[in-house]
């Protein structure tokens, strides 16, 4: 056995040291993959500070040499050691005490403010037992004698600690939790972070607030997120007096449906608010499932409202008197070139003469549609067509189980031909996909120009059977020649009865 030296003393205190610290990382390091717990960087000081205490306490033993300044160091090395050991440790109580497991198997965490309540009180409890055990100081005589000292801190910490107590309220009565959407000083904003001493929250500005939570537990909490997510709000319309309620209530809920982000159950509702001076206010009620939306949602209810209503031929009542009519007789000039060319070039329509075209032109309507409002929807009567002058849209096919974009239209082309010529039922849901400008060809435009000339009903028929008849051909069906002429007699019977026509 070698002969006891300080080199002896250094060479133990060194392994004792090494020895201690990887025991110390790799039992971190075991937690850390068998149960996913993290120390974080704060745990290396704490091993290391263990390091140094067992080399201190136990190398001079070992060695047989024993070192006069070690009595004196130890006290101090034992004191860091267990304060830096509280980190670790609240850790490991806030893992067992508020971390479970989820449905999906992924932990929950709980409220930060739990987890900074359990620090506090660990780190408190670890100084007085330091003070008491390692130092003895007798810990009840010093918080007695220092009472005066306690009651000034008491009230001047009454706001923080008002603000604690708080925070664990808002834990046990759970108002709400992170991700919510609540109404906050007359702003609606969402849940971010709830701490030990305030609640942080984010509006639709992307504007940090931070509330204490004593205010917050003393005022009424709104949360749009309970009890589910789907939620009401108001928009105000003003249409003028002499309209009828029916028909306003109509048009503004087939508007106010066809909004995106707007549920289809329940269905919008349209109520007569108040009788103005100015005309009538209506409340449009209308429900949303993510409270991220609402300003848009709002936005958009009024935009597609005020189409449906200048569509309608009606003002909106406001103090300027001189509104004009967003549904006119007054093709522009614009309009009037596309609409011409457009139906000139019109596979069914062509047969129009230059007079006619004009005629038709002139006694059109120019409508005009919110970007994503329904033109037309599938399955709805109609006796209209429309040509696009301006914007861009979309024709969506229902089926029972999914829908289907089938073709996207721009200015130049057209769609309902079918329902201006005979009045069927809409094939497809047209939506515009920006605003929309476009001029539509009504029966009772079309109606004067087929008395004038009745026999265009007779090409009309020959080019809708012919239309029929190509796609059935693109469909690997040939049409014999006798049910081809049988179906032009019931296409002309048709298109004549629906034109109040006789044979």
């Amino acid at each position: 056995m070698p002969e006891p030296s300080p080199a002896l003393v250094v060479a133990l205190a060194l392994v004792l040291a090494a020895a201690t610290y990887v025991a110390l990382i790799a039992a971190a390091q075991v937690l850390r993959r068998s149960r996913g717990i993290r120390f974080g960087r704060a745990y290396h000081p704490f091993a290391l500070a263990v390091a140094a205490l067992c080399a201190a306490a136990y190398a001079p033993r070992l060695a047989g040499y024993p070192v006069a300044w070690v009595a004196d160091v130890l006290p101090h090395l034992t004191a860091v050691a267990i304060l830096l050991g509280a980190v670790p440790a609240v850790t490991l109580v806030n893992r067992l005490l508020w971390v479970r497991t989820g449905p999906d198997g992924k932990p929950i965490e709980a409220p930060r403010v739990l987890a900074d309540t359990t620090g506090i009180v660990v780190f408190v409890a670890v100084a007085l037992a330091v003070l008491q055990f390692v130092y003895q100081l007798k810990v009840p005589g010093l918080v007695a004698g220092s009472g005066v000292v306690a009651i000034i801190l008491g009230l001047a910490m009454q706001d923080l600690l008002g603000n604690i107590f708080g925070g664990l309220s808002l834990y046990l009565e759970k108002p709400f939790k992170p991700g919510d959407w609540l109404v906050v000083e007359g702003r609606d904003a969402r849940v971010v972070e709830i701490t030990w001493r305030s609640t942080r929250l984010v509006t639709h500005d992307d504007i940090l607030i931070d509330v204490p939570n004593a205010l917050i537990c003393k005022n009424v909490i709104t949360n749009f997120q309970t009890p589910h997510p789907s939620h009401a709000l108001h928009a105000f319309v003003r249409v003028p007096l002499d309209v009828p309620p029916a028909r306003v209530q109509a048009l503004l809920r087939d508007s106010t449906a066809s909004v995106p982000g707007v549920s289809t159950f329940p269905a919008p509702e349209i109520r007569l608010d108040e009788f103005l001076d100015s005309g009538i206010r209506y409340d449009v009620k209308f429900w949303i499932e993510d409270h991220r939306i609402a300003q848009r949602a709002l936005s958009d209810v009024r935009i597609h409202a005020w189409y449906a209503i200048r569509r309608a031929g009606m003002d909106i009542p406001v103090p300027i008197l001189s509104v004009r009519r967003a549904r006119t007789k007054e093709v522009p000039g614009a309009a009037r070139l596309v609409t011409r060319q457009a139906l000139r070039e019109h596979e069914i329509l062509s047969f129009l003469g230059d007079a006619e075209i004009d005629r038709l032109v002139e006694e059109s309507f120019v409508v005009t549609f919110a970007p994503f409002e329904h033109v037309i929807d599938q399955g709805t009567s109609g006796d209209s067509m429309f040509l696009i002058v301006r914007g861009r849209v979309e024709v969506r096919v229902a089926h029972a189980d999914r829908t289907d974009v089938v073709a996207r239209f721009g200015p130049g082309e057209s769609f309902g031909e079918m329902s201006l010529l005979t009045g069927e039922p809409r094939s497809a849901t047209i939506v515009a996909l920006e605003e929309l400008e476009a001029v539509e060809v009504t029966r009772d435009t079309l109606t004067p120009i087929i008395h004038a000339n009745p026999e265009v009903l007779h090409k009309l028929s020959e080019l809708l059977t012919e239309r029929q008849a190509a796609n059935e051909q693109h469909a690997a069906h040939v049409v014999p020649a006798h049910e081809k002429r049988a179906r032009q007699a019931s296409m002309l019977d048709r298109l004549q009865r629906f034109f109040f026509l006789g044979r």
